[in-house]
């Protein structure tokens, strides 16, 4: 008689549990044996996604970053100082001469000395030296560990560099990053620029075409012998600190060589000539234009003041902004980038002002249109529709704009979309009350308006910027659809009907899109608002913030290789400044 084998089958089912942030997973196994049905059953707790605080909760920001992307390569939100773009090659260089070639732990622990070091020389350097503390030590490597190391220091006393450098046993560790400052924030643009080569596993090299010149020239103004010897004895006094001042990046403007070849770099010049990086030196002119403007005026270049003149194309006062016929495209570029961060500060706004007024209420809804339906009936919602009519359409809201809404030149007026879009960044940030939120959500909406008032829908909203097909498949919230809903489903909608459907549409549910996105993608939940057991559920209400278009670097950056030159008024141009101010555009 034969024997019957019969097939194991196998089920798994998984339950998630928002409620208790966990999932359980049950795998049932039956097997059939001869006729008799026996089942196991295993039961195991599935550890629950990160929770994490997460950015950009609405796809809004990404293409403003795309656009100051490609408008500023070479430099990014955390390389902020200029003097790192001549150290890091200088520091591989000086080690090659001294026989440090094979990238190994005995490398990198000297290499991370020298960072802690070079840290330690500007933090010393800003407290000798008195003034603003920010030209020689704002956003240096390790500085949260080591000012304090620094401005501790008495004269007689001396600094274990391993006591801060070493990977494990450090009193208290200055980076993580196996490569320091290098390691996290600079390697990535240093190789764009063919400076360095290399990464943390295979090693780091400087090149032979740039990042050997760079080198040379830092070297000519600096002790390297001093440098080297308080790398390799561990150990580093006052004194050597106060000699070794030539580090600080202060000093940068004060070697001529390195100046020139960091000019060279910045503003896109001879050996650096790159068409893809032109974007970068007419950007930076347009900043050193703009610092000229406003000095001859009394007035400081700040990023607000950025953002409002490059979206006006006007001065404060209203002045027009002339700017050479070589910067106009670029001009025009970051005005659209301007005009992406109003759209994008306006619907985080009314995001922020829905999940407020959600969360204080101690409501739970399960779906995303009973709470839109809900919040367009709140009280301070309905006075902030009041101020438009809540059964005017949304074409007559923009028609009727005419009575309130300045020119755009005119961007220091309190109902400009710039002051508008200020007000609700600064009232997201402060007290939680149903005052803030009407006043949130009378400027989102006016500054819809504002948008939709000096939109053409038959432009191509983003010019020639041109993006990667289904770009804005993954970021809906743009230019061209806000143009597209302005001229089409929205003009025929009341302003009340509007704010619902941006609360659902542009609101709850591309949230949910993008936060099961980044779960999917990341295994991290970022979460403002989720489903639960009972109901929809408010986990943190993210405030309506800007994002950083590398100005700060930008400007620092022309400070640290002297473009900028400080005087009792403020930072005006350097002669340097003004020479690169007046080339003509490399093409």
């Amino acid at each position: 008689m034969s024997e019957t084998v019969y097939p194991r089958a196998e089920k798994t089912i998984s339950i998630v549990s928002w409620q208790k942030a966990a999932q359980v997973a049950y795998s049932i196994n039956y097997e059939n044996l001869r006729g008799q049905l026996f089942v196991e059953v295993e039961t195991a707790w599935v550890k629950p996604p990160l929770q994490v605080g997460g950015l950009d909760h609405l796809a809004v920001q990404a293409t403003c970053i795309n656009i100051y992307g490609r408008l500023l390569p070479g430099i990014t939100n955390v390389t902020d100082r200029a003097r790192y773009y001549s150290f890091y090659p200088w520091l591989i260089w000086a080690f090659d001469k001294a026989g440090y070639q094979e990238f190994n732990d005995d490398f990198v622990e000297r290499f991370r000395r020298a960072d802690c070091l070079f840290c330690l020389i500007s933090q010393r350097h800003a407290a000798m030296s008195g003034g603003d503390a920010d030209d020689h030590a704002a956003a240096m490597v390790g500085s949260d560990t080591l000012a304090d190391v620094a401005r501790a220091l008495g004269a007689d006393g001396a600094i274990r560099l391993s006591d801060f450098s070493l990977r494990e046993g450090a009193k208290k560790r200055y980076f993580a990053n196996k490569l320091g400052g290098l390691g996290q924030y600079y390697l990535g643009v240093l190789r764009e620029l063919s400076i360095i080569d290399g990464d943390a596993t295979a090693g780091i090299r400087y090149t032979r075409q740039l990042g050997s010149v760079i080198a040379e020239q830092m070297d000519s103004s600096v002790n390297r012998a001093l440098f080297m010897e308080a790398v390799e004895t561990d150990r580093v006094t006052a004194a050597k600190l106060d000699a070794l001042h030539g580090f600080c990046p202060c000093q940068l403007c004060n070697n001529p060589g390195e100046q020139k070849i960091l000019g060279e770099l910045f503003f896109v010049r001879d050996r650096f000539h790159d068409t893809e990086a032109l974007p970068r030196q007419r950007s930076l002119k347009i900043v050193l234009q703009l610092v000229d403007l406003l000095y001859a005026n009394g007035e400081q270049l700040s990023e607000p003041l950025f953002r409002a003149c490059i979206y006006s194309g006007s001065l404060p006062g209203g002045t027009p902004w002339a700017v050479p016929s070589a910067l106009a495209n670029t001009r025009e570029k970051w005005a659209i980038y301007a005009r992406n961060e109003l759209l994008s500060i306006a619907v985080q706004g009314l995001f922020y002002a829905l999940l407020d007024a959600y969360e204080a209420s101690g409501l739970r809804m399960d779906a995303s249109t009973d709470i839109a339906n809900w919040f367009t009936e709140q009280p301070e919602v309905l006075e902030a529709l009041d101020e438009f009519g809540q059964q005017r359409t949304f074409s007559e809201c923009v028609a009727g704009s005419r009575s309130w809404l300045p020119a755009l030149a005119d961007w220091s007026e309190k109902m400009h979309e710039v002051q508008l879009t200020e007000r609700i960044a600064a009232l997201s940030r402060g007290i939680k009350s149903a005052e803030n939120r009407k006043q949130i959500v009378s400027a989102a909406l006016r500054t819809l308006i504002a948008l939709a008032r000096r939109t053409n829908s038959a432009d191509r909203q983003y010019a020639d910027l041109v993006f990667e097909p289904d770009y804005f498949r993954y970021y809906p919230i743009n230019l061209e659809s806000f143009a597209r809903h302005v001229s089409g489903s929205w003009a025929s909608l009341t302003i009340r009907e509007v704010l619902r459907w941006l609360s659902i549409d542009w609101g709850l549910e591309i949230h949910m899109r993008v936060a099961l996105r980044k779960l999917r993608g990341q295994s991290q939940s970022t979460f403002r608002i989720r489903p639960s057991d009972r109901g929809m559920e408010v986990i943190a209400i993210p405030p309506a913030v800007h994002t950083r278009p590398r100005f700060n670097q930008a400007l620092r950056v022309l400070k640290d290789i002297g473009a900028l030159e400080k005087t009792p008024l403020g930072w005006q141009l350097s002669p340097f400044g003004r020479a690169q101010l007046e080339l003509a555009d490399a093409e």
